[in-house]
């Protein structure tokens, strides 16, 4: 008898549970039988990978993403504006009134270490930061012609961290949720026809379910050998998915890439569902 066993399946990452489940569920539907316990476990199995499929697939859209590219984009031009506008006063000769004031405000950009390219979180901070620095000489800010822009600039760093506030709420309300409830009807509805398929190979044993058992067998071994760190496989227990193509709140990748190269603030890209998630960069300087 070859032993099935459910219980890795709750270790696999989101792409790789998946990927993992609709094979199973492929030769599970391919043995033709008229055992009607067999039949009905398979029809459940089938149903549940289906809701898995589309609870999977909101995952993998932040709908958030594009607006946040395009606020971010205003928030990016009128800070390189600014620090043009304070860059050509605190180019002017030497007594001119207005070359000291623009070059202590200029100096604020390298104070807080302000890039273009950081992360949504980080560069609105930052920005935010920078304005109340400022706001204590506002009349040098006026004279100079920046302190619109500054405003401005500000209001665009509360609109941008106001989007990634709901954007947090949106992408952990869906993976932690229904992701999460799909994957353990999922596995619970492999579980019910492993236990079926066991029982079969003792009280009716044949060609095709042995056939079927050796199939199942060798997609667990390959599970636990390339998708798990450990080898050691336990039944039962509830799974406990992770975002799959995950990313930092600035939409950066979890995968550890590196700033260099751009002007474009990070963003998350959005995985392709396979099997294997394929790992990104983040974006570059300014």
């Amino acid at each position: 008898m070859i032993e099935l066993l459910a219980g890795y399946l709750g270790g696999l990452k989101n792409a790789d549970h998946f990927g993992v489940v609709t094979q199973i569920n492929t030769l599970i539907q391919q043995l033709e039988t008229e055992n009607q316990v067999f039949l009905q476990a398979a029809n459940g199995l089938n149903t549940v990978i289906t809701a898995e499929d589309v609870a999977y697939k909101k995952t993998q859209k932040d709908w958030n993403v594009e607006r946040l590219k395009d606020e971010d984009k205003k928030m990016d031009d009128l800070m390189i504006g600014t620090r043009s506008i304070l860059a050509g006063h605190a180019a002017m000769p030497d007594g001119e009134a207005l070359k000291q004031p623009a070059r202590e405000i200029l100096q604020l950009w390298k104070d807080f270490n302000f890039k273009t390219n950081d992360s949504y979180s980080g560069e609105s901070s930052k920005i935010i930061n920078i304005y109340q620095e400022v706001a204590k000489r506002q009349s040098d800010a006026e004279a100079l012609g920046v302190w619109t822009y500054l405003q401005k600039a500000r209001q665009q760093a509360v609109t941008v961290q106001s989007l990634l506030a709901l954007r947090f709420d949106e992408l952990s309300s869906r993976v932690v949720g229904e992701l999460k409830e799909a994957r353990a009807n999922t596995d619970a509805a492999v579980k019910q026809v492993y236990q079926i398929i066991n029982s079969l190979q003792i009280l009716m044993p044949s060609a095709e379910i042995t056939a079927l058992a050796q199939k199942l067998k060798a997609i667990e071994d390959y599970a636990k050998q390339y998708y798990l760190k450990s080898s050691t496989s336990s039944d039962g227990g509830e799974p406990t998915p992770t975002p799959d193509g995950g990313g930092s709140d600035d939409g950066g990748s979890s995968d550890g890439g590196s700033d260099g190269g751009s002007d474009v603030t990070p963003v998350t890209p959005e995985p392709t569902p396979t099997p294997t998630p394929t790992p990104s960069g983040d974006g570059g300087d300014e």
